[in-house]
């Protein structure tokens, strides 16, 4: 996705309008997207999820697109041919910023967006954020919300060391076996192991529902190789 976003303003943005067209083109190069736990279980039906780890060791939970860097399987002809797009691209063009004085604010891709009115209006004419701008917003706040929760979700299963790394090897039709490594899931084996205290605490927070949607999610890995394999 472009990453030229600037600072929404009512006065600057206010001739401004943008086509909601459900096209996703910017995402044909993304292989894999960050989720939150409000939505894993809607994922999990579309896309496998995995666990991936950063450099400096923290884990982040991801819907897989693709097996290839730069490549998007689920979209066809700028469209997802899933019926859930993940909320990190369906936000766009929208996304959060810090301004000058280190507020969270919200900031939008000024590529997208035109003078002509073609679509709708960011700002009316009262001069006032428009109902989508509105629903935008929110739904940044909405995320932003569930990015912390998503933290304490995985900060909580590393600390119970549930997550153990995977690899899933695969045969694209061409006779050559490649190998993902760097994925990591839940241990199903390792979840048994638990207390009863930790099972029941992660039961009543929906952690323990989560993890069994991304365990779920998994059998997806194959309708990605068979994507892949057409594409």
């Amino acid at each position: 996705m472009s990453e030229n976003y600037e600072i929404f303003s009512l006065e600057k943005h206010k001739e401004y309008s943008v086509q909601i067209s459900g096209e996703y083109s910017y995402a044909s190069h993304l292989h894999m997207v960050s989720i939150v736990p409000s939505e894993i279980a809607k994922v999990a039906l579309n896309f496998p999820i995995s666990f991936i780890k950063s450099k400096n060791d923290s884990y982040h939970m991801v819907a897989i697109l693709g097996l290839q860097a730069g490549s998007n399987v689920f979209i066809n002809d700028g469209h997802f041919d899933t019926v859930y797009v993940p909320q990190n691209i369906a936000k766009y063009p929208f996304a959060l910023a810090k301004n000058t004085h280190d507020d969270v604010v919200m900031a939008v891709n000024p590529d997208v967006l035109n003078t002509q009115g073609i679509g709708t209006a960011l700002v009316t004419s009262e001069g006032q954020p428009s109902e989508y701008t509105i629903s935008k917003q929110k739904q940044l706040l909405d995320l932003a919300e569930q990015e912390l929760l998503s933290s304490q979700f995985i900060e909580k299963l590393n600390e119970l060391g549930l997550l153990t790394e995977q690899s899933f090897k695969f045969d694209l039709g061409d006779g050559e076996k490649k190998q993902i490594s760097g994925l990591f899931s839940v241990d199903r084996d390792l979840l048994n192991t638990i207390s009863d205290e930790d099972m029941l605490l992660m039961q009543k927070n929906g952690m323990l529902e989560a993890i069994y949607s991304q365990l779920i999610s998994l059998g997806q890995f194959q309708r990605l190789i068979d994507k892949s394999t057409k594409s």
